[in-house]
């Protein structure tokens, strides 16, 4: 059965071209532990993660590629951030759409939060933001854009309200990087997250963060341990980006986000393009589909190729399930993101979510499209 791939808001597929022999031959050749071992192949190391950081550096507008911290993902990073900035007695602001990655540790932590409304499409306005401000508010926390309704956030808005209230402004840029211009130094952002196996089409277990460089003294590592560097001491080295990278990296995964990032930026007007044309294709086809409801905003506001569904037809996890049959997958539920499906209207049902990537063909999306059709019609 031909594989019809279309959850690239869980995972981009295919992943960037020749990255998978990229990082056989690195676990082949060059497979090292960086700090540790002396030998030329650990100069080839440096040198890949200094040319990754750089070029991660380069997408979000930061001059400081040392502030380019690796984790396993953007739901550590976030936690890193999170635990390692805020503090039980603050308060901090954040959207009606925030994923579990952002919610999760708020929760767990016991930190207040305010959450700013958003409109039928999806869209928080700075306004509604600004009035959620106390005395105790440290953060904003920012959803760039929606994992379950493609909203686009406006974020040099939000932005500014954050800088005139004195507050970190913190964006999870899951589903926007890199099909979403984030620059760090325009929105003076304490910190940006990042996935890397979205967008950016590297493997599973890799992503990060950037911390503002005047911000990286305040920020409590999560985990300490060997570094490879000041290894006399048994305090954690200040220097960056050692006090954040405690352990062994999964150092082939970083080889092959190193490969897949260097492809975006060669190819980016050209991916932006083809995942915008396939967003309108599919959007197009889906609006055509009888009893078929998209939730959140069309296609001429500002969203990503996320887009949800729902149907009174039947249930959309037998929906699902049926498309599954047929090999088309597509993920259904609340998407890691109950607050948003609240704010939307559609919990505790959730969504059918489709997101083509920029490899995904037309044929594909004319094929699944015409089965939704015909399995809610029987």
């Amino acid at each position: 059965m031909k594989r019809t791939y279309l959850d690239n808001g869980a995972t981009s597929y295919p992943k960037a071209p020749g990255m998978a022999a990229e990082i056989a031959r690195y676990i082949e050749e060059d497979c090292i532990n960086i700090n540790r071992t002396d030998s030329n192949v650990a100069m080839k190391n440096f040198d890949f993660l200094f040319s990754l950081r750089t070029d991660l550096a380069k997408l979000f507008n930061y001059p400081h590629p040392e502030c380019v911290i690796f984790r396993s993902g953007l739901t550590e990073s976030m936690n890193w951030i999170i635990k390692g900035l805020i503090r039980q007695d603050d308060h901090v602001v954040v959207t009606s759409l925030e994923h579990n990655a952002v919610m999760r540790p708020l929760v767990q932590q016991k930190i207040a939060f305010s959450r700013i409304p958003c409109n039928e499409f999806g869209y928080c306005s700075a306004s509604d933001a600004e009035k959620l401000i106390r005395p105790d508010t440290v953060a904003m926390i920012i959803n760039a854009a929606s994992n379950v309704f493609g909203g686009i956030q406006d974020l040099e808005s939000l932005a500014e309200v954050a800088k005139r209230h004195n507050l970190m402004f913190i964006v999870d840029s899951a589903q926007a990087t890199p099909y979403v211009n984030i620059d760090m130094e325009k929105l003076h952002a304490a910190a940006i997250c990042f996935a890397g196996h979205k967008g950016l089409l590297g493997p599973q277990g890799t992503g990060g963060f950037i911390i503002r460089k005047e911000l990286a003294s305040s920020l409590v590592p999560l985990v300490a341990g060997g570094t490879g560097s000041k290894s006399d001491s048994e305090e954690i080295p200040q220097m960056l980006p050692d006090k954040f990278s405690p352990g062994t990296e999964n150092l082939p995964g970083l080889k092959g986000l190193s490969w897949s990032v260097s492809y975006v930026l060669k190819n980016l007007d050209s991916l932006r393009e083809s995942c915008r044309k396939n967003t309108e294709l599919l959007y197009n086809k889906l609006k055509d589909i009888k009893g078929i409801r998209i939730v959140g905003p069309t296609l001429d506001m500002s969203r990503s190729s996320v887009i949800s569904i729902t149907t009174e037809s039947m249930d959309i996890a037998a929906l699902a399930a049926a498309l599954a049959e047929k090999g088309i997958e597509t993920r259904v539920g609340m998407h890691c993101a109950p607050a948003a499906h609240k704010a939307m209207g559609t919990f505790p049902g959730g969504t059918l979510r489709l997101s083509p990537g920029p490899f995904t063909s037309s044929d594909e999306i004319e094929f699944a499209t015409a089965e939704i059709k015909r399995i809610i019609s029987l």
